[in-house]
């Protein structure tokens, strides 16, 4: 674990309040789409998970730092004093830390926008080593599901998009149930008549007109895990399950 002591700009309150920050980033560089987010957690208390989608993100060193730099602000207002940071990119906390790395340009410009945010904190640690959130991770990989779809209403990226959702869905545990199949322990679904509760299917489409949903919809990565397990393989067959499915 490094540490980061930095000149106060501030008085700080007698006592130390240790807060915890974890930072995570998915980026699909093809398509410019990437998922992030991140948690704050004080010694009695967990905060929620944060994420969002981003179009047109840099690459991952420099997401992750615009991540952390977005971060910040959580511990900050809940008056922590002594940070302990989990970033999982090792060169994203050397360049936090000042470290010289000339061929990443644009993410060191990132980190010295973050490190300038660094200074309300008395102290900043750094840890390597640790346990990721697994509810951070799967909120992240949702919100990149997301822009996937969104990516997919561009027709140069559509069929790319197909192969990465079937990617995607080999990670898929889909479970039995008495009411049916679940996904990742969390989602009902079903393929007759077509069905999925996460938020790729259930949201993502919702605002668009009947039209446009048979045009552009892409079955979200739990119905082509089902639709896998039920035999259909093909990619281009995966895909027209969208444009068939009830509105």
């Amino acid at each position: 674990m490094h540490q980061l002591v930095l000149e106060p700009r501030q008085e700080f309150p007698v006592g130390t309040k240790e807060g915890h920050l974890e930072v995570a980033a998915v980026v699909e560089e093809r398509t410019h789409t990437a998922g992030v987010g991140w948690r704050w957690r004080f010694a009695a208390e967990i905060g929620p998970v944060r994420v969002r989608t981003r179009r047109r993100a840099p690459a991952l060193l420099t997401c992750e730092l615009d991540t952390v730099r977005r971060a910040l602000e959580d511990p900050a207002r809940r008056g922590c004093v002594d940070l302990v940071l989990r970033v999982p990119d090792r060169r994203a906390v050397a360049l936090l830390r000042g470290e010289s790395t000339p061929r990443f340009r644009r993410a060191e410009a990132a980190a010295e926008r973050t490190r300038a945010l660094l200074g309300r904190f008395r102290s900043v640690r750094f840890e390597e080593t640790f346990s990721p959130d697994l509810e951070l991770a799967h909120s992240v990989g949702e919100a990149l599901d997301a822009g996937l779809h969104a990516a997919a209403q561009r027709e140069e990226h559509r069929s790319w998009v197909m192969e990465r959702i079937v990617d995607r869905a080999k990670g898929v545990v889909l479970e039995r149930k008495e009411s049916g199949w679940v996904a990742n322990g969390r989602y009902r679904v079903q393929l007759d008549p077509m069905r999925c509760e996460c938020p790729a299917w259930t949201k993502r489409w919702a605002g668009l007109p009947i039209g446009a949903r048979r045009a552009e919809r892409l079955p979200c990565k739990h119905l082509v895990a089902l639709a896998m397990h039920e035999g259909i393989t093909v990619p281009s067959d995966l895909a027209q399950m969208g444009r068939r499915a009830p509105p």
